[in-house]
Order: C-alpha cells, then sequence, then structure tokens
C-alpha cells in the first residue's frame, strides 16, 4: 500500500542512522556527512530534551480563518510562543557543531555566542524579524553586533529552528479543512527546501524550510512564482545514481527556480528530509550550475 503522506524520521538515533545509510550508498559524500551531520544529530537532541512546549495543546489557540483565507500564515497573526529566553540554552548545543560545520564563519558564531551570553542581542525582536523576514530590523541587530547581515540571519535562523519545528505541530492542526493554495508554508509562510512524492499518482507534498511543515501542493505549479505553465516545467536527475528518477530537481523556467523532489511511494522506511537533501548536493550544484537559485536558502544548497 502506498503512503500517503511523507513518513518522517526525526529522532537524533535516527537521524544518525539516516547518515550511516548516506555514507554507505553515497561514499563519496562521506566528507559532507561527517561535517554537518552532527549538527543535525544535536538540534534533534535538543528539541528530545527541552520541554518547555509539553503540555501546550491546540485547543488553546484560535485560527482567524478570514485572516488565513487570505493567505496570511498562521505564526503572522498568532504570534509565537515565546522562547527568546531559551536561545542561549539552544546556542550551548548547536554552535560547536556549527563552527565545525561552516569554518568560514567560526569567528562569527563565536561573535554570536558571546553576544548572546552578554544579553547583546534583542533575541525576541530578531526572532520575530526573522519569522516576518523583516529585513530593517534584522539589519540593526547585526550592525548591532558588528556581524555582516546575512551571516547574522543564518546563525539567528540555525537557532531558531528546532523551536519552530516544536511550535509547528501545535498549530498545524488548526488548518485542517482550510483550503491552502500557496506555495509558502501555511504555518510560518517560508518557502519549501525539498519536495516528497507520495501516495497514488505522485501527490507532492512541500517541506518547509524553516519551521519543518509539509503541506500538500500542486504537483504542476512552481511554489515559488506560482506559474502552472507545462512549458516552463521541467526536471532531470542523475542518470547515473541507481536511484534514478527517483531523486530529481524540478525546475522552473519562468522564475528560474528549482526545488528537490524525492519520490517515496516505494519507500517503506521513514525519511529523513535533511539528510535526503544533504545527499542531493550533486544534484544543487548542477541546477545552481545551470543558472537557477533554490527556492528557499538552506545550509546544504549554499555549499557549492
Amino acid at each position: 500500500m502506498l503512503n500517503e503522506r511523507i513518513r518522517h524520521e526525526k529522532s537524533s538515533r535516527g537521524i544518525e542512522k539516516a547518515l550511516e545509510n548516506l555514507c554507505k550508498t553515497k561514499p563519496q559524500l562521506e566528507n559532507i556527512a561527517a561535517a554537518f551531520g552532527p549538527l543535525l544529530v544535536a538540534k534533534a537532541a535538543f528539541k528530545e530534551e527541552w520541554d518547555s512546549l509539553k503540555g501546550l495543546e491546540k485547543e488553546k489557540f484560535t485560527l482567524d480563518q478570514h485572516r488565513f483565507s487570505q493567505g496570511e500564515p498562521l505564526f503572522a497573526h498568532m504570534g509565537l510562543i515565546d522562547f527568546h529566553e531559551d536561545l542561549p540554552a539552544a546556542a550551548q548545543r548547536l554552535l560547536p557543531p556549527m563552527k565545525q560545520a561552516f569554518k568560514g564563519i567560526q569567528k562569527e558564531v563565536e561573535k554570536m555566542n558571546q553576544q548572546l551570553s552578554a544579553n547583546g542581542i534583542d533575541t525576541r525582536e530578531s526572532i520575530k524579524a526573522l519569522v516576518n523576514d523583516n529585513q530593517k530590523i534584522l539589519n540593526e541587530q547585526a550592525e548591532r553586533i558588528a556581524l555582516p547581515l546575512p551571516v547574522f540571519t543564518f546563525i539567528l535562523g540555525q537557532l531558531a529552528k528546532p523551536f519552530l519545528e516544536m511550535q509547528s505541530p501545535i498549530f498545524a492542526p488548526l488548518t485542517k479543512g482550510h483550503q491552502w493554495l500557496h506555495g509558502y508554508c501555511p504555518v510560518c509562510g517560508s518557502h519549501a527546501a525539498m519536495a516528497g512524492l507520495v501516495g497514488e499518482g505522485g501527490k507532492r507534498w512541500l517541506q518547509c524550510s524553516l519551521c519543518d511543515h509539509e503541506w500538500r501542493f500542486n504537483r504542476h505549479t512552481c511554489p515559488r512564482c506560482n506559474d502552472s505553465n507545462h512549458e516552463n516545467q521541467e526536471y532531470f536527475f542523475d542518470k547515473k545514481s541507481p536511484l534514478g528518477a527517483g531523486e530529481r530537481v524540478d525546475l522552473c523556467n519562468n522564475c528560474k527556480t528549482y526545488l528537490l523532489t524525492i519520490d517515496l511511494r516505494q519507500r517503506i522506511d521513514p525519511v529523513n528530509m535533511e539528510v535526503a537533501a544533504m545527499g542531493m548536493i550533486p544534484l544543487d550544484i548542477l541546477a545552481q550550475g545551470k543558472g537557477y537559485t533554490p527556492t528557499a536558502a538552506t545550509p546544504w544548497n549554499s555549499l557549492s
């Protein structure tokens, strides 16, 4: 029987196994997995241990149906569960593996850690600005601690990600029964990092790059520009890969973006989508070499 939704593996131990399997099936990516895998494991372990959201239920929150129907994601009109005081705790767990993974910004990562410890950053305003894509506030906070805006935003995003991933499943049930036809996330408003094909006919589920929520979206429409002209949509895959078209890149020639897509229809075991994306870095490089940009920036598609 075909799966109707993506079956996820998000436990720290499950991610470790997924990384081990990646190294076996794609030994050419062993160095990538060794460098960046510990960050994924640390994030999952932190989520397993952090308990501030335990006990919260969706019944405590109310969906504004009108605003949602107008395309406003949940975080925008329902707000965030306040976790800014816990950001330094996340930094203690995530910044060490981040320094090892991203050696080019080690000094910046260390400066961010020092500023968090010294309360040099307005974490509450910074997190709100991150989710709402308020570049003005983000730039002010970055200048406040003398960090380049892209680096500040990247580090902040990695620290906020586990909290947003934990809040997302609390809010997500509120969308049940409500139509969402947009290519950005109905929970946080970010764009998809990856897609999975599941169920009869290969229904497409988009995976959010920020809060990890997934939602159904038309398979033949670009989630970035909403173009559905079939002449503008194409895909390619690595013909030498044992997975063949099971791992592919969907291209939009209207907005020149691409989306990594994995066919999960015949897959029995759960999948960790971030490890899967890491295993498709060669396809990222090929797509970017053809002049396309990813639908959403992630650590993995920025390596090329």
